[in-house]
Parts: C-alpha cells; sequence; structure tokens
C-alpha cells in the first residue's frame, strides 16, 4: 500500500510539473501569433499539451492523478500570470477535471479514440456554457466577456482533441515500458 501511494504521489507530482512548462512553453510564441480568429498560437500549444498530460495520466496513473492535476492546472496558471481572470480559474479547474473524469471512467469500456472525443466535447461545452456565465455574474465588462466566450469556446474542443490524439500515441508505449 505504501509503494502504491508514494508511486500515486510521485507520477501526480511529475504531472504537475509537466502542465506548469506547457503553460510556460506558451510563452514563447509571438504575443500577436493567431491561428483562426481568436484561437492564438499560445492557446493552442499550451491547451494541446495540457490536455495531452491530463490524458496520459488519468491513463497512465489513475483517475485521481488526472482529476488532482487537471484542477490544480488552472489554480497554478492563474498564480503564473498565464491563466484566466480570477472569477474563470474554478470553472476552468472543473472543466479539466470533467474531461479527467469522463475518460477514465469510460477506458475500458469503448474505444480510447471515442473516450477522447466524449470527453472533449463534454469539456467545451461545460465551458462555452459556463464561463459567461461566470464573467456575466461578477461584473466582467461586455467586450471581455465576449472575448472569454470565444476563448472557452471551440477552441477547447480543439486542444482538448489534439492533446487526446497525442495521448493515443503516448499511452500503448507508457504501457510497453512498463511492461518490460
Amino acid at each position: 500500500m505504501k509503494d502504491k501511494t508514494v508511486r500515486f504521489i510521485t507520477f501526480t507530482a511529475m504531472g504537475i510539473a509537466l502542465v506548469i512548462l506547457a503553460q510556460l512553453l506558451g510563452n514563447v510564441l509571438p504575443a500577436g501569433f493567431t491561428v483562426v480568429g481568436p484561437f492564438t498560437g499560445k492557446q493552442l500549444l499550451t491547451g494541446s499539451l495540457v490536455n495531452c498530460v491530463l490524458f496520459v495520466f488519468t491513463g497512465a496513473v489513475g483517475l485521481w492523478s488526472g482529476v488532482i492535476i487537471g484542477l490544480l492546472s488552472s489554480i497554478l496558471a492563474h498564480f503564473f500570470g498565464i491563466g484566466p481572470i480570477l472569477p474563470v480559474v474554478p470553472v476552468v479547474a472543473c472543466g479539466n477535471a470533467l474531461l479527467c473524469l469522463v475518460f477514465g471512467l469510460l477506458r475500458g469500456k469503448l474505444s480510447d479514440w471515442l473516450n477522447v472525443v466524449i470527453a472533449a466535447v463534454l469539456k467545451c461545452g461545460f465551458l462555452w456554457l459556463l464561463v459567461p456565465l461566470v464573467v456575466r455574474a461578477v461584473g466582467v465588462p461586455d467586450k471581455q466577456v465576449a472575448a472569454l466566450s470565444v476563448m472557452f469556446s471551440w477552441p477547447q474542443a480543439i486542444t482538448a482533441l489534439i492533446g487526446g490524439i497525442l495521448a493515443i500515441l503516448i499511452l500503448p508505449r507508457l504501457k510497453k515500458a512498463k511492461n518490460q
């Protein structure tokens, strides 16, 4: 039991470190680099890598490892000054946790490809619905509400799908390495 707990804590801490690294990597891109419309290169890189870490650690270490990493990732991003405004932080944290819960609970029941799609769509829908409600409720100006509404809409599905595809490519290799 003790070894399992130490393993869980160690690997979850590694996941948190990788999430921090992914969030900081977004800062290497030029500030004005946009992919499409409001979808920035920073969001594409950071979001895809963070979601990849969430999927990988949920699949390799366990559901609760992914949930813990997902909850902490938006809090840490905010403290590093690279995350969303404070009222959005708990919503993003819950969206990340939802992604991990759905993927972890469906794992072994459906294909990982389908699990990634379902988790990505649910996370996107959750954020798309709740972010505008929360920011309006705390009195954020309409112009900022509009920007945050777009930022936390379809780009969330894209970054979650990219992260999930990367994770699906990584997970079998981790399993193979573990068995050797």
